[in-house]
């Protein structure tokens, strides 16, 4: 389980991935913080994908939930609030795990520690289709300081002998690679806004 430390390490996660619109992952996030996480990951997802994101509750059931995400019209979605299901729920959800995949959605799996241990238990199928990617949210970690940003950015410029110049008029003339170090890149120069026009 690897371990984000800020929402724009996992922008850089979602936007690295090959088909990003049907990126599918586990965000494991702290009870306490589950509710100001959903906010600030609804908020900044839809700048990000330039798109309206669907916040799907699981409290009344996986049935409901996934009657929810089959009727949703957004293209990415949050479900959350799994943490009451029993044996059943979770069996039902890998049952009908392939209503996840849309191949024009996308979305997280907002868990708790406990929850995630129940998914990968009673859900093996999906839990298999997941693969790696489930990620432990540490919501108020230090982010990277203006010195340790720079410090990264020589590298990166380092690594692939170009500017930072140079790799914004490539972002914008749609020819970045798609190496995952690019869209890291563009974060940290604060220019997110144009990894949506590489998909």
């Amino acid at each position: 389980m690897d371990k984000l430390f800020s929402l724009d390490e996992l922008l850089i996660r979602i936007g690295s991935h090959p088909e990003s619109s049907n990126f599918w992952a586990i965000l494991v996030i702290k009870s306490e913080d589950m509710i100001s996480t959903v906010a600030d990951l609804e908020d900044t997802l839809e700048i990000f994908i330039e798109s309206a994101i669907a916040v799907i509750s699981g409290e009344h059931g996986a049935t409901e939930l996934i009657a929810q995400v089959k009727n949703a019209d957004q293209e990415y979605l949050l479900l959350w609030q799994l943490e009451t299901w029993d044996i059943t729920d979770w069996q039902s959800f890998d049952a009908l795990r392939s209503s996840l995949d849309k191949g024009e959605k996308g979305g997280l799996i907002l868990l708790t520690e406990q929850s995630t241990h129940s998914l990968m238990h009673y859900c093996p199928n999906l839990a298999s289709w997941l693969g790696a990617k489930v990620f432990y949210f540490e919501k108020d970690a230090e982010l990277l300081t203006a010195e340790e940003s720079k410090l990264r950015l020589a590298a990166l410029q380092e690594w692939a002998k170009t500017s930072n110049d140079e790799v914004i008029k490539l972002a914008e003339n749609l020819q970045l690679p798609h190496d995952p170090e690019y869209a890291e890149w563009l974060i940290l120069l604060n220019r997110g806004d144009l990894l949506e026009q590489q998909r």
